[in-house]
């Protein structure tokens, strides 16, 4: 027998143990000597996590049970739930049954929780319920980092996405839809009447048999003609509902989506979600849940939600082409928005045209954030000082130089601009001319309407004069020499008209552009798809927004962390902060 002495051995066994990497062993007692913080990593978003969650006033916030009742059973904390979620949004961790199993292995939950481990239906009712003051939550921390400077919000980069609800295509109808439905279903039971109303007719049997076989029916298995005029009764209802609604389809398991065009192909059932991101930080500041099937005409409404949810006086947002709208962008600048939107046509301004109102401006009401004071600049021809962005003039102009309207010798028509005008009917003395897109774009004026322009111009005219606003800066066309009108048709110089008007002019600025693009897509991108949220769990307008309010509170604590330099050192800059009270919160 050979022997190895301890001397001997000891080498061998040390090589042995050097070739890996050994651990503690797990069925020592270590819980009982270590505390679970201990076990928590020091950069863990689960250290800020508790830290937010603990500061959050929730019988102010509004959640319920926040405060504990004398009698029954104890409910759970909100903060505990509330810690649950938003580290599961953290973490792509949505279901409540998912998150009850995280609650079991997860030993930053056994930190964040104390190894309380609620059950699934506690944890999805629990968003269910407060619906409201999630929302709150994320507004909490957004005007935490207005507090920490880690973002001015002075501009928001503004866009939407469609997100998918929980309805089928098959569980939604649109008026089309419901009338070839409706059509189908009279069709077949007209075919199974006369087909039951023929059995007894052996020579007819057989040649009316093709009808019902041509409408997907097989003589063996008839549908039951009490059914199909149940078919035909809901279609019907489904028909007057749209026609009494302003909606182009009825969602059945979630009603309050919108069928619209999905990003990955199709029409779907979806939410339009509109993002406001902070054009500095990355940060969302806010946003807002729509069934809108497109962004157009939202752009006023969701700005100034932003701004009453956030406390923010004036802000200057950026937005791509889908937002354009004049009379949206008039609004925005009516409530002291400077809106840089996106160009559908080739061109470099977009022009508004408002009613002049003579007024003596101050230097405070040019300072002023109120929309009373930013209203009464603008309709005396002012510039504020929250407009004044760079690529936004004002100027007045009066009724001055006289123009016209030519028809040229090549049958061509143009406007005292020089623009062209087509074609838009014959009428009983002449022919009328239009162009929307020539008036749309044109820097100066012929009357002080918004609407196109329309011309008649006689059968033996060749012009209509016009007197123009504006000034002499812009060439216009003069009166032909040899030329003939007829004061009959000229409309032009019987309009009563105001002798000023106040035109804003929004130059193109396609840098601004670029940066939305770079700004806002980022975060659709990290929370659709890194973060596993491309797709709703929950049905109605309330609890969606619940559901992305969380998403966005996720994706920004990982953003501001990243921002701060790491968890330790956004800790101490929260901590260094009083948070303020929230503004009123619009209605979801």
């Amino acid at each position: 027998i050979y022997t190895l002495s301890l001397h001997d051995a000891l080498p061998i066994s040390i090589s042995i143990c050097m070739r890996y990497i050994k651990g503690t062993d797990s069925r020592q007692m270590t819980m009982g000597i270590w505390s679970i913080e201990e076990e928590v990593a020091e950069n863990s978003p689960a250290r800020f996590i508790e830290v937010f969650v603990d500061s959050v006033d929730v019988v102010e916030v509004g959640f319920s049970r926040a405060e504990p009742a004398h009698t029954g059973r104890p409910a759970y904390s909100p903060q505990d739930l509330i810690k649950l979620y938003l580290y599961g949004y953290l973490n792509g961790i949505r279901s409540s049954r998912k998150l009850e199993r995280e609650c079991g292995r997860n030993i930053e939950l056994f930190y964040l929780l104390n190894r309380l481990c609620p059950d699934h239906n506690t944890i999805a009712d629990f968003r269910k319920e407060n619906r409201k003051a999630l929302k709150k939550v994320f507004l909490v921390f957004v005007r935490a980092c207005k507090e920490m400077k880690l973002m001015n919000a002075e501009t928001l980069c503004l866009d939407g996405t469609t997100i998918r609800a929980v309805n089928g295509k098959k569980k939604a109808v649109s008026a089309e839809i419901a009338q070839k439905k409706l059509e189908y279903a009279k069709a077949q039971l007209e075919a199974v009447e006369r087909y039951l109303r023929t059995l007894d007719e052996n020579d007819l049997h057989e040649k009316r048999l093709n009808k019902p076989l041509a409408l997907d029916l097989d003589k063996n298995h008839l549908p039951d003609p009490e059914k199909l005029k149940e078919r035909i009764a809901f279609h019907e209802q489904r028909l007057k509902e749209l026609a009494q609604s302003d909606r182009g389809a009825l969602l059945f398991t979630d009603p309050e989506a919108g069928m619209m065009p999905a990003k990955e192909g199709g029409i779907k059932a979806c939410y339009n979600v509109q993002t406001a991101v902070d054009a500095g930080s990355h940060l969302i500041v806010d946003f807002d849940v729509t069934n809108n099937s497109s962004d157009h005409g939202t752009l006023d409404r969701t700005v100034e939600k932003c701004k009453r949810e956030i406390g923010l006086d004036s802000v200057k947002v950026i937005a791509d082409k889908g937002y354009e709208s004049l009379a949206d962008i008039e609004q925005c600048l009516l409530h002291g928005t400077a809106a840089d939107v996106g160009f559908i046509q080739d061109r470099e301004d977009r022009v508004i045209s408002m009613k002049y109102e003579e007024a003596e401006i101050t230097e405070e009401e040019k300072q002023s954030t109120k929309p009373e004071n930013i209203q009464r600049c603008l309709h005396a021809g002012v510039l504020p000082n929250c407009l004044a962005n760079g690529n936004i003039r004002i100027e007045v102009q009066e009724l001055g130089t006289v123009s016209c309207f030519v028809r040229h010798e090549d049958g061509k028509v143009t406007c005292p601009m020089g623009r062209e005008l087509f074609k838009l009917r014959d009428t009983k003395y002449g022919t009328e001319y239009s162009s929307r897109e020539a008036c749309r774009t044109c820097p100066n004026r012929c009357t002080d309407s918004k609407a196109a322009k329309h011309v008649n111009i006689g059968r033996n005219s060749t012009y209509v004069p016009v007197r123009m606003y504006g000034s002499s800066q812009y060439p216009l066309q003069q009166i032909p020499v040899n030329g003939t009108t007829s004061k009959n048709l000229n409309n032009f110089g019987k309009m009563g008209r105001a002798e000023k008007r106040v035109m804003i002019f929004i130059r193109r600025d396609i840098p601004k552009q670029k940066q939305r693009q770079q700004t806002s897509e980022h975060p659709f991108g990290t929370i659709k798809h890194y973060d596993g949220a491309g797709y709703f769990l929950c049905k109605g307008k309330e609890k969606v927004t619940a559901e992305y309010a969380l998403s966005c509170l996720g994706y920004d604590i990982r953003r501001a962390i990243t921002i701060c330099g790491g968890v330790k050192a956004i800790i101490q800059r929260f901590k260094g902060i009083h948070l303020p009270k929230l503004p009123q919160m619009a209605e979801i």
